[in-house]
């Protein structure tokens, strides 16, 4: 999806990836082995560049909006490796390979608080908490209960792109009111791109289409002149631009 990774922002991925693997020094050579080999987690890749274009679009300076992506991707990652244990009868097994899943997805969760801290962010941290413990929430109904694919993407994804939004807005001081519309153009966004990209589900990825130009023609109105760049990538997905699920 060249639409999202455009030459402008590709420096700004390079040094998040970057920082993204200093962060997790000294254990990266154990880390890499948890990361999505490339084709099998597009949202993996597609999640910090969001955060990046959320940021920049908020009026963020790039160092920040880097910052915030490799937070978002921290989070990310630590859901995955996680994820790694999904059964509790095996996770509670003299298991050493186990044991060391869970400890260092823990160990990624507190590096999460210290960026936060770095990134002079503190005041997101009830925000922050939230979102993990909806995620984490979803994924017991995705896992345990059965949830189907949208009811899924609705808990686990979507509240990383509500969140990637409304933090950028809330940062800037803006009011409840936009940073919530902020937040929900962020959510219907990304659930847009997932269901699309991802997912091949164009039909319902169309309908959060809908709803995030809704919000970002109401946002215009109070906080955005123009904002060519999302247009252009709000008018990229409806014209179906990059639509098989080939990474971006």
């Amino acid at each position: 999806m060249n639409f999202i990774l455009t030459d402008d922002i590709k420096a700004d991925v390079r040094e998040m990836e970057k920082e993204f693997q200093k962060n997790l020094q000294p254990w990266w050579d154990e880390l890499s082995l948890y990361l999505p080999k490339p084709g099998d987690d597009e949202g993996f890749q597609i999640l910090p560049v969001i955060v990046m274009r959320a940021y920049r679009w908020a009026g963020h300076q790039p160092q920040l909006a880097i910052k915030m992506a490799n937070l978002f991707r921290t989070i990310n990652f630590a859901n995955l490796v996680h994820l790694r244990v999904r059964d509790s009868i095996e996770g509670q097994q003299h298991n050493q390979d186990l044991q060391f899943t869970i400890l260092i997805g823990d160990y990624i969760f507190g590096l999460v608080l210290k960026l936060l801290l770095e990134t002079n962010a503190e005041r997101l941290l009830d925000q922050f908490a939230t979102m993990i413990c909806n995620i984490n929430e979803g994924f017991v109904w995705t896992y345990n209960l059965g949830a189907d694919l949208e009811e899924s993407l609705t808990r686990t994804r979507a509240p990383f792109y509500a969140n990637a939004f409304a933090s950028a807005a809330k940062l800037q001081d803006w009011s409840p009111q936009d940073v919530a519309l902020y937040g929900n153009l962020g959510q219907n966004l990304g659930m847009a791109l997932e269901l699309i990209y991802i997912h091949n589900s164009r039909d319902k990825g169309m309908i959060y289409l809908d709803r995030a130009e809704s919000f970002y023609q109401q946002l215009s109105q109070a906080r955005f002149e123009n904002n060519n760049d999302l247009i252009n990538i709000l008018s990229a997905i409806r014209t179906g631009e990059g639509r098989a699920a080939n990474g971006i």
